[in-house]
């Protein structure tokens, strides 16, 4: 989903202290992780970070985003990991074989 990659991107940003330090850790280029901010800041309408000599830091009007978008990812991964244990061995086709392939279906 792009939103939560915009977000996971701006909190990658904010914890790693650099925009550089950032993308190595999320394993994307500097331009990718860079559109994902302008996108995230498009999005809500706000600058979300400023720069110095030091880093990347969140402006003030961010840090409700910081907080509740790291609580909203936790959540979403912790949801992520629940449905995959709930159905340990399955693959990700449906019961009776009917994705991908025409058994199930009465076409041959």
């Amino acid at each position: 989903m792009a939103d939560l990659d915009e977000l996971r991107a701006f909190l990658a940003v904010v914890e790693a202290g650099s925009v550089k330090v950032a993308a190595s850790a999320l394993g994307v280029p500097r331009s990718t992780l860079r559109r994902r901010l302008d996108a995230l800041e498009q999005r809500v309408g706000i600058a979300l970070l400023w720069s110095d000599a030091r880093g990347a830091f969140p402006t003030p009007a961010a840090r409700t985003l910081l907080m509740d978008g790291a609580a909203l990812l936790a959540s979403y991964d912790e949801l992520l990991e629940r449905a995959r244990r709930a159905a340990p061995g399955r693959e990700r086709d449906p019961p009776g074989g009917m994705a991908g392939s025409d058994e199930g279906d009465g076409r041959k």
